[in-house]
């Protein structure tokens, strides 16, 4: 009897297993880079570079944030810093005898246990390090190798003050010094000279006395009487910068007279504190970014207004403050002043903040006149992000924040094919800002970002930029469609407007004819050759809450009467899809539709706008999620069955009548799903300007998974295919395939070191390698879950499978070597 039982047993777990929505392993998951966040740049004694920051590939090779360049810009694989590979790098500073200290951080949070003080010796191996350095928010290190640092946060953990402390070589404290100096608010820099420590913050007071922005310490850390700034920067934050000759380069935020007019740009502090006056510039840089000196010139991020446009720019200042007409200023990233660095590396300028402008892996190269020197060697990098995806000729076209995919460079933009292979004949080559959204039609790629609308080819060459702004009412680009025939529908949230196939506005709907309201949150969908529009109604009356209704309109722009637009939403409606029937499900941040209570924030309407009553009783009979507020990503149906994300990761499946499809979990391990797209079956042919594929033949239902999820050592973007199974037979099992979708695999294809991340609920104990016949080629023990690397380099080129042996069962994931 037991045998039967055990028999059935087996027949009915291998039918669960065979139709779970399980991941399939055809598809290999592939890795996104974008552009490391670089905070530190060195130039060593020898010739080689320091780079420090979030870095955690160099060229593909995984590595741990600070890293050590050779003179021809490869990795120095000699160096290698152990620290926690969540935490970057903030600062760093050198000793004497050629140790280094680094101050690291965990995205700047405030916790106590996220800031950490290192001393290296020359390979990056750690000699010492300390924890107890709260919100540490500088460092220096002194003539006799004693090391400053300084921080703190009122309110957080007791604290009534911040502080400057002083540690020994050996990172004792030093008793020496006065380590309980307490500053009246933060403090952001400190610097020291052979006059002198200088600290510099948002305080207004030290110990009780007044001392507003920046005091000079004696050695012993006794406040120096003899230096005043008077007003300082008056509660702001200023980037501090000293000259061989004492003085001090504040960036900005302290008020003087220039000219006889009161200034808040940069200025100079004599060796007493008093504004030299002979220096006067127009400009500031941010509080967090850096200024540089060579040969007395000043080398500074600055914002500058050319009349038309305002940008960030690497510019040079004459040792009076006065511009440097003749070096060539090298624009930065949108956002290039924040964070900025460069450094000084035999005898080039080596800066960050440059990704879009420059060299893609954020790190770009200039001669002291700012003329650009190749940069394409230094390839630093961290994980990017999938965000979401269309269809393409039969594959999937994703975007998201990256400048790489697997071995192929392209900004933004990639197809993949049924396999997770990238297509290397379509590249994006340029950065046009950050895309709003795609759409394939006849061909070609219509991609819109907030400033910019274009249509690419089959190879993301560019075939139009459409100059909107000029042609059109719009201020920016939310959503558009484009029509079979070379027409464009789009809004920038506040307008709708039909341009021609040349993207010259041909008509403009008219919306809301009350002056007393206007519409914002304005989306559209089509529901055939309708517009289904649905807007915001604000409005400055007082007591009034905004609501939300939709509207259908005829191509011709005319209000179409038949649909029923009633009372509306009373909170903004953010999503809209239509079903194949030309049902109507809408999504947003309203609890009542047309004066009825509506459960989940979800609505069903007939096609022509009457309210699915119940629908609406059958959702009431569950709750979505984990809150009554609902963050809904995405709508996808797929086979009957309505699939809805969340931001929280959650998916969850509901039939067309409102009824929970309770059979259904979704396996991948994505901790924030931002896309979901569906795949239909072969036989079920889609135009190709559908969102929906042909890439299957079979009857069972997948769909795309894209978002992130957090490993050991770190949070990495994924896109998961789901086999969803057979039509009607959605049911739930332990599968391997659910347990594979907790381990990431990267490079893809890998060349030399194979990586592996694994979700906090798997901890393998071995690790084996296969070849396609089966061949076991490699087998070891796993010491640790922190960094698991396989050395590939030896192995041919072909297809391997990984086998991860665990207590939750065997894992296997396909890999491809180059």
């Amino acid at each position: 009897m037991k045998k039967l039982y055990s028999l059935l047993l087996f027949i009915v777990v291998g039918i669960l297993s065979a139709n779970a929505q399980v991941v399939d392993e055809t598809f290999v998951q592939p890795t996104a880079y974008k552009a490391a966040k670089i905070t530190v740049i060195k130039e060593l004694s020898d010739g080689k570079i320091l780079l420090g920051g979030n870095i955690q590939f160099f060229k593909e090779k995984k590595v741990s944030n600070l890293i050590r360049l050779n003179a021809d810009y490869s990795l120095d694989e000699t160096f290698v810093f152990n620290g926690d590979p969540k935490s970057e790098i903030k600062d760093v500073k050198f000793q004497s005898n050629g140790n280094i200290i680094v101050l690291t951080t965990i995205d700047n949070f405030g916790f106590a246990d996220y800031f950490k003080l290192y001393q290296l010796n020359a390979n990056g191996e750690t000699l010492k390090e300390v924890s107890t350095i709260f919100n540490a928010t500088a460092i220096a290190v002194q003539a006799d190798d004693k090391i400053l640092v300084t921080g703190g946060a009122i309110g957080y953990y007791d604290f009534t003050s911040c502080y400057l402390k002083r540690f020994n070589s050996d990172f004792s404290l030093d008793e020496t010094f006065k380590n309980d100096l307490a500053f009246n608010a933060s403090t952001n820099n400190v610097l020291v000279s052979s006059n002198g420590i200088y600290v510099g913050g948002l305080f207004t007071a030290i110990d009780g006395i007044t001392k507003n922005s920046l005091v000079k310490l004696n050695s012993d850390g006794v406040i120096d009487t003899t230096f005043d700034v008077g007003a300082g920067a008056n509660g702001s934050a200023f980037s501090m910068t000293l000259q061989d000759d004492g003085k001090i380069i504040v960036g900005g935020n302290f008020s003087h007279i220039v000219d006889g007019l009161p200034s808040n740009n940069m200025c100079r502090l004599n060796l007493d504190g008093s504004i030299d006056t002979s220096f006067s510039a127009q400009y500031y840089n941010y509080a967090n970014s850096v200024i540089t000196i060579k040969d007395s010139h000043l080398y500074v991020d600055a914002g500058i207004n050319d009349g038309t446009t305002f940008g960030y720019h690497l510019i040079r200042l004459k040792p009076d403050g006065s511009l440097d007409e003749n070096f060539n200023r090298i624009k930065l990233n949108e956002f290039g002043g924040d964070y900025f660095v460069s450094s000084f590396v035999n005898g080039k300028i080596f800066y960050n903040n440059s990704e879009y402008t420059g060299n893609r892996y954020g790190i770009s190269i200039s001669d002291l006149e700012g003329n650009a020197i190749d940069a394409s060697e230094l390839k630093p990098s961290k994980p990017g992000s999938f965000q979401a995806g269309s269809y393409f000729d039969g594959k999937l076209v994703v975007k998201g924040d990256f400048v790489k995919i697997n071995n192929v460079e392209t900004y933004g933009i990639a197809l993949l094919d049924a396999n997770g292979d990238v297509d290397e004949s379509f590249v994006f080559p340029t950065y046009r800002g950050d895309i709003k959204q795609i759409q394939v039609v006849n061909n070609s790629v219509f991609v819109g970002t907030k400033t910019q609308f274009i249509n690419l080819d089959a190879n993301g060459k560019l075939i139009k930029d459409f100059n909107f702004k000029v042609d059109s009412d719009l201020l920016e680009i939310q959503q558009f469609n484009v029509f079979d025939n070379g027409k464009i529908l789009l809004t920038d949230q506040w307008n709708l407007v039909l341009l021609n196939e040349q993207g010259i506005q041909e008509s403009k709907f008219i919306l809301n004819s009350d002056s007393n309201f206007w519409i914002t949150n304005l989306r559209f969908e089509m529901q055939n050759d309708k517009v289904l529009c649905a807007g915001q109604f604000e409005s400055f009356g007082a007591g009034y809450r905004p609501k939300s209704k939709l509207m259908r309109f005829n191509i011709d722009k005319t209000i179409d009467e038949s649909f029923n637009t009633n009372v509306g939403a009373d909170g903004a409606i953010n999503r809209i899809n239509i079903l194949d029937s030309g049902e109507i499900i809408i999504a947003g941040n309203f609890f009542n539709y047309n004066n009825v209570s509506v459960p989940n924030q979800i609505v069903k309407l007939s096609k022509d706008g009457e309210m699915d009553l119940k629908f609406n009783e059958n959702l009431s009979l569950y709750h979505i999620g984990y809150s009554e507020y609902h963050d809904y990503r995405k709508i996808e149906v797929i086979d009957g069955v309505i699939y809805i994300t969340e931001g929280d990761a959650k998916v969850t499946a509901i039939n067309l009548d409102g009824t929970l499809k309770k059979d259904f979990e979704m396996p991948a391990v994505i901790d924030n799903i931002t896309d979901l797209v569906a795949v239909e079956n072969k036989e079920e042919t889609a135009p190709k300007t559908d969102r929906k594929a042909t890439l299957e033949n079979s009857t069972n239902n997948y769909m795309f998974a894209m978002g992130t999820t957090k490993s050991t050592t770190g949070v990495s973007s994924v896109i998961v295919k789901v086999n969803l199974g057979k039509s009607g037979s959605l049911s739930v099992g332990p599968t391997p395939e659910k347990l594979a979708s907790k381990v990431q695999v990267f490079p893809v294809p890998v060349q030399e070191k194979l990586n592996l991340s694994f979700s906090t609920t798997i901890l393998p104990n071995k690790i084996s390698v296969y070849s396609a016949n089966g061949k076991e080629l490699y087998t070891a023990k796993v010491q640790s879950a922190d960094n698991l690397e396989v050395d590939m380099s030896q192995f041919s080129s072909g297809i391997y499978f990984v086998k991860l042996f665990s207590d939750s069962g065997v894992i296997t994931k396909k890999i491809v070597k180059k």
